[in-house]
């Protein structure tokens, strides 16, 4: 049987983790030989989700799980810088969208939002 060791005030590092994760992971597999319960794809698809939501809280950048067609998913990395290109891209989208309104309802642009 693998042990899984975690000390109390100890820090980890991200490889540390995933090891622990892993012993304890091949252990649930060998035991599930002898478990008849199956999981639809739903519930691997929220088990990853959530693994992947924790794991962003703890890292940089993101980490997103993508469906690339039915049934088949990939897992993508985006670069913290990549992330913050993304917000920025959509806060200025929302500016131009409030922009938009402002000038339907009043006849004139705001000067902050762009000339489209």
């Amino acid at each position: 049987m693998s042990d899984v060791r975690v000390q109390e005030d100890k820090f980890y590092t991200l490889s540390e983790v995933i090891s622990a994760v892993q012993k304890t992971l091949d252990l649930v597999s060998e035991q599930s030989k002898h478990n008849e319960l199956r999981y639809s794809s739903t519930d691997v698809y929220w088990l990853l989700h959530d693994m992947l939501r924790y794991v962003n809280q703890n890292v940089p950048g993101e980490f997103v799980l993508r469906q690339t067609k039915k049934g088949t998913y990939r897992v993508r990395y985006m670069a913290e810088d990549t992330a913050k290109q993304k917000s920025s891209r959509k806060l200025k989208a929302e500016v131009n969208r409030t922009a938009r309104y402002l000038e339907e309802l009043t006849g004139r642009r705001p000067s902050w939002g762009d000339k489209e």
